[in-house]
């Protein structure tokens, strides 16, 4: 990938959402970056915008797996290095510590859950509405292409193309 300083937002403004959608799957073709703007939601956005499986499910199994064995060991050890025999029962019983390991895949999945959604998701940059206008909260769908300056005439033609009712060109990504 190209350093960040080359590229450019190119910015298309569309009135109807079957255009936008065809800017979208050229732009999934090609392997360039882009952000989708709609007035409301549709689900052929969302499908076309989206992978097919989410990658958060292995922060999710990661975090799960971590908390059941952090679980059993904080049990376990604790036992060990404090011993106190009950009515003849070993000193780590593990049925007596189902309970811990459980809530701990629980609270460890839960956490790495919502990191993993808010890394991918890219929250720390959401003030940062690049080639937002106001009008894709009204009446029209906008799709933000970012490519290498070199790329930029072939992206707007191929928007004009498509039927962007506006192009503009932007600096930075």
């Amino acid at each position: 990938m190209a350093s960040t300083k080359n590229y450019r937002a190119v910015v298309g403004v569309f009135s109807y959402i079957d255009d936008a959608l065809e800017a979208i799957k050229r732009a999934r073709l090609e392997k360039l970056d882009f952000r989708v703007y709609s007035p409301v939601p549709h689900h052929e956005l969302e499908d076309a915008t989206m992978p097919k499986k989410s990658p958060v499910r292995f922060f999710t199994i990661l975090g799960a797996i971590t908390g059941l064995v952090s679980g059993f060991a904080l049990a376990i050890l604790t036992s060990l290095d404090y011993p106190l025999r009950v009515s003849a029962k070993p000193i780590a019983a593990v049925p007596s510590f189902i309970v811990v390991g459980f809530e701990c895949t629980i609270l460890f999945g839960g956490l790495a859950t919502f990191l993993g959604l808010v890394s991918l998701c890219r929250l720390p940059d959401v003030f940062r509405k690049l080639g937002f206008d106001p009008r894709f909260t009204q009446d029209k769908f906008g799709v933000v292409i970012g490519c290498p300056g070199e790329q930029v005439d072939d992206v707007v033609a191929g928007l004009r193309e498509i039927g962007a009712d506006e192009v503009q060109v932007r600096d930075g990504i």
